[in-house]
């Protein structure tokens, strides 16, 4: 996300194939992103941009607690945190607002819901959507860091909850005027209200693998290759929805307690697992000082997953899950990675 703006004003200034810098404002800053989804007719949370803690604690009480206080720009959870007093919101304020390089926060309603991630692709203003994302995260109090996200082919999709976010984001990115590129969101869906809500979304590939890896293996469609030919050579590729694959793809991460790595087992085992076609534990080694998870940076892995459906998914990470095995020392005792 950082980088974004930058090859914008750079291409813009450049008379260079990009998304132009306005738009990819539009894109990476929380708050302008907010109000392009309001007036695209996409459902956001009550909203407020904060400053200075004064203002964070007047915008919270308008709100009601709980809260969300994000950084307006920053990316990988950093920074993100659940408030449920204006005890904790003094806490939390400056540990927030050191990650955004603006002068404010975020500070919105708290929606709870289930969440999910949807992958996309523009080319000369038209848009599709290529799959959709359910996300778990690690158990970590008001820590929001995903443990597992799957992804089924865009031409899959049938659950009525399931299609509206898909439109959801259709509506959204065609109405921020994104003339080419790939896209990466997050929506939060209340069953209470029966309505689809915008956490963020991006003028770039998703990350762990995603635009890389899962997307072209769940939809057949490599949205980098696309990017890439377009952007150097002038090639134009769009994806019928009909020509996508319908398989499954999903990545699964895990973390460590506080301590050090004295035993590893099972790497190659996981690699021949059926519908295991990558395993990464570069970072991963006997000896290696660990610190309990915080954000995004304190994960490892992933493993990633083909399957046809979702069940068959689950399936296979078990597999994994009782296949590989790290141990950890920590002060008192040997702990086992978690899942």
């Amino acid at each position: 996300d950082v980088s974004v703006p930058a090859v914008a004003y750079v291409s813009e200034q450049l008379n260079l194939r990009g998304i132009g810098y306005d738009t990819a404002l539009k894109f990476t800053n929380k708050y302008l992103m907010r109000i392009a989804a309001k007036d695209a007719g996409v459902g956001v949370p009550e909203f407020y941009n904060a400053a200075d803690l004064c203002t964070a604690l007047n915008e919270a009480e308008k709100i009601g607690y709980p809260v969300m206080i994000k950084p307006a720009d920053s990316s990988g959870s950093r920074g993100v945190q659940k408030v449920n007093s204006p005890d904790e919101l003094k806490m939390h304020f400056e540990e927030t607002k050191k990650y955004s390089t603006t002068d404010y926060i975020i500070v919105e309603e708290f929606i709870d819901g289930r969440e999910y991630l949807v992958d996309g692709f523009a080319m000369d203003g038209k848009y599709i959507n290529l799959d959709l994302g359910i996300k778990e995260y690690f158990d970590v109090p008001n820590i929001f860091v995903s443990k597992m996200c799957m992804f089924s082919s865009a031409a899959t999709i049938t659950d009525r909850v399931e299609k509206m976010v898909l439109d959801a984001n259709k509506q959204l990115v065609e109405n921020m005027g994104l003339e080419f590129g790939i896209t990466h969101a997050e929506y939060l869906y209340s069953e209470k209200k029966d309505k689809v809500y915008l956490v963020e979304v991006a003028a770039r590939g998703g990350g762990v693998f995603l635009s890389s890896d899962i997307t072209p293996t769940a939809t057949g469609f490599n949205t980098n290759e696309a990017v890439i030919n377009y952007v150097v050579e002038g090639v134009k590729r769009f994806p019928d929805k009909k020509d996508l694959l319908k398989k499954v793809s999903a990545w699964v991460c895990f973390s460590f307690p506080d301590g050090e790595i004295v035993s590893i087992d099972g790497v190659s085992q996981t690699k021949q697992i059926k519908g295991v076609y990558k395993v990464i534990t570069d970072d991963v080694y006997i000896g290696k000082k660990t610190k309990r998870l915080c954000d995004d940076s304190g994960k490892y892995g992933p493993v990633l997953i083909e399957a046809d459906n979702r069940e068959d998914c689950y399936k296979i990470i078990d597999n994994v899950k009782n296949t590989l095995k790290i141990k950890i020392k920590t002060d008192n005792t040997i702990e086992d990675l978690i899942w």
